[in-house]
């Protein structure tokens, strides 16, 4: 004779069996359904997957209809495509029709980049014109704007000129060489475009540039400001710029380089230990000074501030958040990247595999810590300020917590 306990296990157990056999069966049963679908429709399982993924996509259009609505309602004239195949994010050549079929220039389809214009009929046909920016990218210098514009570069929604070392800053240094020059250093594109300009000079200099940009350009043009750790900031824009032959001296007059970069940013003559905050390269890297004067002719829902130090851990995060903050569909994933262990650096594995040549810069290593703890103290409370203004914490600002 059975024990209860034996009994009651027993039919536990009994209880466990029906379960599972329940599971395995709705899986079944799913299975016999998205295959007698392929099979009605001539599909594959791959495209019924691909499906799925359109739907996702459409789903990201909510996500997006709040930025694309306000900008109807500001009167921007757009015909931006709502979301992207989702094979163009995963696919070489669905990405090059994404990109390039209503392209106005001829494709290298080894880097997707472009090449020349089409002729003025080809142009005409597909309404092609050369259009202001919707969007700048306006600094800060050194704090990695290169990799920026290069990652968003490859959406497929995003016009930008596809040289990490060119920069059109017109408003500061060709100023005086008229608005027809200006606009033909543009790229010509379609309505189906986001027209992005990088001038990391824009930040700082020239001091009217946020009025000129307003005027000028839109008062509805979104701002993309990269931010980076001040002082890392400070160290590589005079390890960059200090003993350049090819310095334009217009930009550098604010400048003072000196031997080394501690008598650079440390002024002994009037107080032991004096920052010196009129050189453009620390001035520079109190960004809430800068941003408030942008803020005088742009609203801070048109502003947006990229964290650098989120960049370099994950370029996913950001570059999704600048698409949401664009309006534009969401395309980039984080298997378009990956992190090289030799260089250091994250590189970008699709549409094709390649990484960028980083500018090089000084070790923080090699400069004297004491300077180091004066220019974190100094630059402390302009962070703070721009933290509180902004309601976020920025990444390199934990360094605070130590001095």
């Amino acid at each position: 004779m059975l024990r209860r306990g034996t009994v009651r296990g027993f039919r536990q157990h009994i209880r466990n069996q029906h379960k599972k056999l329940i599971t395995l069966l709705v899986f079944f049963i799913i299975y016999l359904m998205v295959t007698a679908t392929t099979l009605l429709t001539g599909n594959s399982i791959k495209d019924y997957i691909s499906v799925v993924s359109e739907q996702q996509n459409e789903d990201a259009v909510k996500r997006t209809g709040q930025t694309r609505d306000i900008n109807e309602k500001r009167g921007i004239t757009t015909e931006l495509p709502l979301y992207l195949p989702h094979r163009a994010r995963i696919d070489s050549k669905a990405y090059s029709h994404a990109k390039f079929n209503e392209w106005c220039y001829s494709a290298d389809k080894d880097t997707f980049t472009y090449d020349k214009p089409f002729t003025s009929e080809e142009l005409a046909s597909r309404g092609c014109k050369k259009r202001l920016p919707t969007v700048l990218i306006i600094g800060a210098k050194s704090c990695d704007v290169r990799t920026l514009s290069h990652f968003l570069s490859f959406h497929p929604s995003v016009a930008l000129i596809q040289n990490d070392t060119f920069e059109i800053n017109y408003f500061g240094l060709h100023r005086d060489k008229g608005y027809e020059w200006y606009r033909n250093q543009l790229l010509y594109i379609t309505n189906r475009q986001v027209v992005v300009e990088k001038s990391p000079e824009y930040l700082t200099w020239p001091h009217d540039c946020a009025q000129k940009v307003h005027d000028y350009i839109s008062p509805k043009t979104k701002i993309i400001i990269a931010l980076c750790d001040p002082v890392q900031r400070a160290v590589s824009d005079y390890y960059q710029n200090a003993f350049n032959p090819k310095a334009d001296p217009s930009i550098h007059k604010h400048y003072h380089f000196a031997s080394t970069f501690e008598q650079s940013v440390i002024d002994n003559e009037f107080h032991a230990k004096s920052v010196n905050f009129y050189n453009k390269m620390v001035d520079t890297g109190v960004y809430v000074k800068h941003i408030v004067r942008w803020m005088e002719y742009f609203p801070k829902e048109q502003i947006y501030l990229m964290d650098e130090g989120i960049l370099k851990v994950d370029p996913y995060k950001e570059l999704h958040k600048i698409e949401m903050f664009l309006g534009i569909a969401e395309y980039a994933t984080t298997d378009h990247f990956y992190f090289d262990e030799v260089k250091r650096y994250h590189c970008m594995r699709f549409p094709y595999k390649h990484c960028m040549t980083k500018l090089k810069s000084m070790a923080m290593s090699d400069i004297d810590e004491d300077v180091l703890d004066t220019l974190y103290e100094f630059y402390r409370p302009y962070d703070n300020q721009l933290s509180k203004m902004f309601d976020r914490k920025f990444s390199w600002m934990e360094k605070y917590e130590w001095l």
